[in-house]
């Protein structure tokens, strides 16, 4: 499976058209290309590089859908949910006949400046996968370019720096590979985050039926055999400074002290053009693939307490990230209120939860506005969770200490429906 096969035939699926460019500009000109055509797939060469890169693949929820063959969100959400619980096992095959060793530096990859406010040119569809002992552990971390040996990446606290630190407790730097060019099942698994143990490459192996890996050189680190490109190296004990950056919020995450990646050997797959994914921060691409594989996640612990759920959508005024909107059948008295604390538990990053009737489009925010307006009561239907872990890209949070709340914009359950059914035109 070549992954830039499968971005045209997921585009010719989704019905998106498909633009060469030739030679594109290292800064700026990327952003202002998908940001203005976002029903358009970009294919270009990136100036100064070997490389070919894409955007604007996935802007979309008919994108999704054209990637999994699928019509509706549920056919998604399944997919995804067999896949976490039931991931493939992998074949481990000969590194040699997929990849050969480039004489490159950080210099030869695709670093783009996407904003005059970002800290330096970045990588943002850099994926690292890390091994301790038999655990591994694949995910996204925006890398900095700082020199041609040396590229400080953004690491939170999570699987990553958990196995991370395991190494440099025993005082030694952490051995990682990281990918680019990985095909579009690769990266939505990587962004998943499935309980530790769970290989997202298992995952990714069980939504797409590729399951060839390959082990690198040096630290023998499992990678997918159809990625692009793959650099061996280190995550150094010592710290640089990285950002500021453009955060899925649009807003500026700023300057910290992380960990620096030090490659160690270059290799590109012998039967493809290198290939980059030029993710634009805070645009659509940002959004659907940080934020949709959490839907399913959130769907399967609200159906649990509430099985009357319609549709989950983080929502794109939130940043794909911080507001989520549910639509449910109510069967009982309370049971809003259970769904959006079990939205919360699956998606601990929410900060505001909007639970609605079936009767409204979650995709309009006009009708949640509706609702609110129609149906809540500020007394009794908002609940406010005070001083809770979220997401540290909330800026109104303190490390990721904040408040979220949830907003019961339903029917209360014991009053007549005609008291607050919308008029449909017809």
């Amino acid at each position: 499976m070549n992954p830039l096969q499968l971005i045209r035939e997921t585009a010719r699926k989704a019905g998106k058209p498909v633009e060469e460019l030739g030679k594109v500009e290292r800064d700026y000109a990327i952003t202002r290309l998908a940001s203005s055509n976002r029903g358009k797939l970009f294919l270009f060469e990136l100036e100064g590089t070997e490389f070919t890169g894409y955007t604007n693949l996935v802007t979309a929820r008919k994108d999704v859908y054209a990637l999994f063959e699928a019509t509706t969100d549920l056919e998604v959400y399944s997919r995804v949910i067999k896949a976490l619980e039931n991931p493939a096992p992998l074949d481990t095959v000969e590194f040699d006949d997929y990849f050969e060793r480039r004489d490159y530096t950080l210099d030869s990859l695709p670093f783009v400046k996407y904003y005059r406010d970002d800290g330096s040119r970045y990588l943002t569809s850099s994926i690292y996968i890390i091994c301790y002992e038999r655990t591994c552990n694949a995910s996204y971390h925006r890398t900095m370019y700082k020199s041609p040996a040396e590229a400080p990446i953004r690491v939170v606290p999570r699987q990553l720096h958990f196995l991370m630190k395991k190494y440099h407790d025993r005082g030694v730097d952490a051995p990682v590979a990281m990918v680019l060019g990985a095909d579009p099942y690769f990266e939505l698994a990587a962004a998943m985050t499935p309980p530790l143990g769970v290989f997202e490459a298992s995952v990714a192996a069980a939504m797409s039926g590729y399951n060839k890996v390959v082990k690198t050189p040096l630290y023998k680190i499992p990678v997918p055999a159809n990625a692009s490109v793959v650099v061996e190296g280190v995550l150094s004990r010592e710290l640089a400074e990285e950002g500021p950056f453009t955060d899925i919020l649009m807003l500026l995450d700023g300057k910290r002290l992380q960990p620096v990646f030090k490659p160690a050997g270059f290799y590109v797959n012998k039967h493809q053009t290198p290939l980059f994914h030029a993710i634009i921060p805070g645009l659509w691409e940002h959004q659907f693939l940080m934020g949709f594989p959490r839907e399913p996640l959130i769907y399967e612990e609200v159906r649990k307490v509430a099985p009357g759920v319609v549709k989950v959508r983080l929502t794109e005024g939130g940043g794909g990230w911080l507001h989520v909107a549910i639509s449910l059948k109510q069967n009982s008295p309370g049971e809003a209120k259970l769904a959006g604390l079990a939205a919360i538990s699956a998606h601990p990053s929410v900060k505001h939860v909007f639970i609605v009737d079936e009767d409204i489009d979650v995709d309009n925010p006009l009708e949640i506005e509706w609702a609110l307006a129609t149906r809540l009561k500020g007394s009794e239907d908002i609940i406010i969770l005070k001083n809770i872990k979220g997401s540290t890209l909330e800026p109104r949070s303190r490390e990721g200490v904040g408040d979220k709340i949830i907003f019961l914009a339903v029917k209360p359950f014991n009053e007549p429906w005609d008291k607050y059914r919308r008029v449909v035109v017809e």
